[in-house]
C-alpha cells in the first residue's frame, strides 16, 4: 500500500519535471535576436582619424604577384618587418589605406584623415625580416603598400527596445551634431547604412549612443529651396478690400506678410527623420549606423543625443 502511494506521488513530480524540461528546451530553441551591426559594419566602414598615421608595417609582396596586383580573403601576402622588429606568429592586424584629409562640409573645419579599412590579416610564419600572412577578412582588394595597424576588437553595440519615433518633436537638449559624410558617398541615406558624424570622444560620445536625426522646419528644409521672389516694389497699391481685408493685390490673400508670421511665431517642432547608433569613436568624429528612418535622410541633417 505504501508502495502504491509513493508511486502516485512520484507521477505528478515526474510530470512537472518533464514539463519544465520542455519549457527549458523551448527557451533554448528560441532564435537569438539579430545583432544590430554586422561584421562589415564594425570592420569595413573606415574612419576619420585626427591623429597622424605613422604605421611602418605594410604589405610588400604576395603569392603569384607576377600575375596579379590585387589580393583578397584567403590570399597569402608578405610583410616588410619580421622577428627582429617584434612581429610574432599569430598576430592579427588591420589592413588600412589613408585616403586624404577630411574637412567639415559646412564649417570647413579640418576633421582629420579618412582611413579606408580593407580587412584583416593574420601572421602565419615569421622570418627574421619578412613574415608571411594570410588575409582572413576582406572588405576591399589589398595592394602593395597598404599599411597595417595592430588589431583591436570592436564589439557591436547592443540593441535596445524599439521606441516609437515621433514625426515631430521639440528635442531633448542633448549633445547636437551633424551628419558630415556617408559610406560610398551616398546622397540619399536609408536604414542600415553607414554615416559619419562630427562628434567624438571630445564631446563625450561613446559607442552605443543613440542619436535622433532631425531637420528644422523652415526655409532651409531639405536639399532644395523654393526661391522667395520679390514682387516689384514700384507696384500700385489700392487693390485690397477694406471689407474683406486681404493683401495688396487680392482679397484672397492674408493681410499679414508670410515673413512677419514666421518672425513672430513661437518655436515649432522639428521634423524627425530617423535614428542612428554610434559604432566607433575617434576624437572629433564617429562612425554610426542608421537604424531606422521615417523620411529620407541627407548629408547635413542634424542629430541630437537621445539616450
Amino acid at each position: 500500500m505504501r508502495h502504491a502511494v509513493r508511486s502516485l506521488v512520484m507521477v505528478p513530480v515526474l510530470a512537472i519535471t518533464i514539463c519544465s524540461t520542455g519549457v527549458f528546451a523551448q527557451r533554448e530553441a528560441m532564435p537569438a535576436p539579430d545583432p544590430i551591426a554586422k561584421i562589415s559594419d564594425m570592420y569595413c566602414t573606415g574612419y576619420i582619424s585626427e591623429l597622424p598615421l605613422t604605421p611602418t608595417l605594410k604589405v610588400v609582396g604576395g603569392e603569384m604577384e607576377n600575375t596579379r596586383q590585387h589580393f583578397a580573403e584567403g590570399d597569402v601576402v608578405f610583410l616588410n618587418k619580421g622577428r627582429e622588429q617584434g612581429v610574432q606568429s599569430g598576430a592579427v592586424y588591420y589592413i588600412i589605406r589613408p585616403l586624404g584629409e577630411v574637412k567639415h562640409p559646412f564649417t570647413k573645419k579640418k576633421l582629420g584623415t579618412f582611413v579606408r579599412e580593407l580587412g584583416l590579416l593574420r601572421v602565419i610564419e615569421v622570418q627574421d625580416n619578412t613574415p608571411t600572412a594570410e588575409i582572413t577578412l576582406s572588405c576591399d582588394t589589398v595592394e602593395f603598400g597598404d599599411l597595417l595597424k595592430p588589431y583591436e576588437e570592436h564589439l557591436g553595440p547592443e540593441s535596445r527596445d524599439a521606441r516609437p519615433l515621433p514625426r515631430y518633436s521639440e528635442g531633448t537638449g542633448g549633445t547636437r551634431g551633424q551628419i558630415i559624410m556617408s559610406r560610398n558617398y551616398r546622397e540619399y541615406i536609408a536604414a542600415n547604412q553607414i554615416v559619419y558624424i562630427d562628434l567624438g570622444t571630445r564631446q563625450g560620445v561613446q559607442p552605443g549612443d543613440y542619436f535622433t536625426i532631425y531637420r528644422k522646419i523652415g526655409k532651409k528644409e531639405g536639399l532644395t529651396d523654393i526661391p522667395d521672389f520679390k514682387v516689384n516694389m514700384d507696384r500700385d497699391r489700392g487693390y485690397q478690400s477694406e471689407r474683406y481685408k486681404g493683401g495688396d493685390f487680392s482679397i484672397n490673400s492674408t493681410n499679414e506678410a508670410k515673413s512677419d508670421v514666421i518672425k513672430n511665431r513661437p518655436a515649432i517642432p522639428r521634423k524627425v527623420l530617423g535614428e542612428l547608433i554610434v559604432l566607433k569613436v575617434d576624437k572629433g568624429a564617429s562612425v554610426a549606423l542608421v537604424t531606422r528612418t521615417t523620411a529620407e535622410v541627407n548629408v547635413g541633417d542634424l542629430i541630437e543625443l537621445a539616450n
